[in-house]
């Protein structure tokens, strides 16, 4: 897999539950000034590409979340019913190892769970700058309070099922590589996107083979869990918001999208043509000037190294 990239540097933070693992990159002399999540499966390295050249600029922190990547907190599927969970663990890491408010940042599921930070601890956050995040409408979250609506999501979800049957074990690390280049959303990823993925996304097993970080049950109930409220978080988010939309299969259809603006007429909403879900692996240069964007618009006195 070869040696690890000297644009980043590990760091961990003990939250009351576990480790929370993640990257940084920039001047680590200052608090963070941006704060990224990833998707669900994924992990912080695999935006590494994404992330590093805003360390020229920024003290970027990106963390694993909960269930996924290097990071040591439960993952319990019994009674995994929201991303909330999420969003508890990003609070508590701000307020006991951050103290002080910062961009929040983040792709899919981690673009939402920044939403929902940020409408639960505005104190906490200096503006939003969400990738493809998910926000479905608000009678399907409606629907998520129902008794058993995750559950019955899991099962009718296709992306939910899909997960739940990936493969979990492979011989080494770069058998991994070689099953997963150029299948599935994997087609986007350069080789060094993967390569980064793949590194913190596996873990050795005592046999010598390595099975992923985020288990295929986790990953396919956290696609489900979905009893959060993005809608309700939106109205005590903090600007500046900023949002990437992808232009195929966007996970914030042009409808929530419309009626996001209706409610925070001061966001800035953008769709780049011809870009999946994947975004921020196939246009890193647009989604880095989305977040780089929302910094500014919060930190003036970047501006004049614009």
């Amino acid at each position: 897999m070869g040696s690890e990239s000297p644009a980043f540097r590990r760091v961990s933070f003990e939250l009351k539950a576990g480790r929370m693992a993640g990257l940084a990159w920039g001047d680590a002399t200052r608090p963070p000034d941006i704060l990224f999540l990833h998707a669900t499966g994924f992990n912080a390295r695999t935006y590494n590409t994404l992330l590093a050249p805003l360390g020229e600029r920024f003290h970027v922190l990106a963390v694993d979340l909960r269930g996924h990547g290097q990071s040591m907190l439960p993952a319990h599927t019994f009674g995994y019913g929201s991303w909330n969970r999420h969003r508890d663990d990003v609070i508590e890491l701000i307020d006991q190892h951050i103290g002080a408010p910062l961009t929040l940042a983040g792709h899919s599921m981690g673009g939402t769970v920044s939403l929902l930070t940020a409408g639960r601890r505005p104190d906490l956050a200096r503006g939003l700058a969400l990738i493809d995040p998910v926000i479905m409408s608000s009678g399907m979250y409606s629907f998520g309070q129902l008794p058993g609506a995750p559950l019955w999501w899991s099962v009718t979800f296709p992306i939910a099922r899909g997960a739940s049957r990936r493969r979990a074990v492979f011989p080494s690390k770069a058998d991994a590589v070689a099953a997963l280049t150029g299948r599935g959303v994997f087609k986007a990823f350069k080789p060094e996107q993967l390569a980064d993925y793949v590194a913190d996304g596996f873990n050795e097993r005592p046999d010598g083979t390595v099975t992923l970080a985020c288990t295929p049950a986790f990953e396919a109930r956290t696609f489900a869990a979905q009893r959060h409220d993005p809608w309700a978080a939106l109205p005590k988010a903090p600007p500046p918001i900023v949002i990437l939309r992808a232009d195929i299969r966007s996970t914030m259809p042009q409808a929530a999208a419309n009626r996001f603006l209706e409610l925070r007429p001061d966001a800035r909403i953008a769709t780049v043509d011809g870009a999946s879900h994947m975004l921020p692996i196939e246009r890193p240069d647009r989604a880095r000037a989305a977040i780089e964007t929302a910094a500014l618009m919060a930190n003036p006195t970047y501006r004049d190294l614009v």
